[in-house]
């Protein structure tokens, strides 16, 4: 399906760069999917559906993200995207800046969300109150995922990655034959999915063909727990920023200016045709 993204950024467009303004609106329980709505109109998150990185690019330019001349998000086989560079770049360089309105986070959706509290009172009980930064994004992406083509984060949205290789995407045979050590991490990832599931099921705004759908549940799990980083109870996504892969020897690191603006620079120089990866925090 192709989209106008005049109509999904121009109403968000104004004359700065960080004009992307994502608004708070009031939502009412949702008790049942709106009648003649086309799934088409949805996000398609089977393992074999293609992913629309080209709309992406131009969707990210509309919405006032400025980029470097050399960077590129580059595919192999048209499943993993990665940054590459295509100009030599020199330590301090300015690779992308991203309007701070575009950035989805704890708190924003904190606020955009309304209340709550019974999900996150029912994830407090569960023992998982560390994870309830990353549960507002999931409620969040969500959110946006079941307003289809009429979210203006649809475009970003169908750039996903729609196949994961974690302990929630495992069939049950694989899993029970994971080494103890790689079990036990495998474990934890599959509880902490099962306690947002069940903290899910409190969450009135959530249409109920939506917050049932087990692969869409799980789709949006994945992209939370891949695709955000944070600390001190405050988890981002950054759409465009989130292109960029993890490495234990980096080329980028990005920082936030006082009005929320994500900006990424090259820490180091580094030649033409070089993979653009910054640390997320792991090893």
């Amino acid at each position: 399906m192709k989209l106008s993204i005049t109509i999904l950024c121009g109403s968000l467009l104004a004359t700065s760069s960080s004009a992307f303004q994502v608004q708070s609106v009031t939502r009412s329980p949702v008790t049942s999917r709106s009648a003649g709505v086309s799934l088409a109109a949805f996000v398609d998150i089977g393992e074999t559906a293609p992913r629309d990185v080209g709309v992406l690019d131009g969707w990210a330019a509309s919405c006032g993200v400025q980029r470097n001349d050399g960077f590129q998000i580059t595919t192999e086989d048209g499943i993993d995207f990665s940054a590459v560079t295509t100009q030599p770049l020199q330590a301090g360089t300015p690779i992308l800046s991203v309007p701070g309105g575009m950035v989805l986070s704890t708190s924003r959706a904190r606020q955009e969300l309304g209340d709550v509290s019974e999900a996150v009172d029912q994830l407090s009980r569960l023992g998982a109150s560390a994870d309830i930064p990353e549960f507002y994004l999931f409620l969040k992406i969500l959110t946006e995922y079941q307003q289809g083509d009429q979210s203006p984060y649809f475009p970003w949205m169908n750039s996903l990655p729609r196949m994961f290789y974690n302990a929630v995407s495992m069939t049950d045979h694989c899993y029970e034959c994971l080494p103890p050590l790689v079990f036990s991490l495998a474990r934890g990832e599959r509880v902490k999915f099962d306690n947002f599931n069940q903290a899910l099921q409190k969450v009135s705004t959530i249409d109920p063909y939506f917050k049932n759908n087990e692969a869409v549940v799980k789709w949006a799990f994945n992209v939370v727990t891949t695709r955000s980083f944070g600390s001190n109870g405050e988890k981002c996504i950054v759409p465009m920023a989130d292109m960029f892969n993890h490495g234990t020897e980096t080329e980028i690191a990005m920082n936030y200016d006082d009005q929320g603006n994500c900006n990424v620079y090259a820490t180091r120089d580094v030649p033409a045709g070089s993979p653009l990866r910054m640390s997320h925090g792991d090893p």
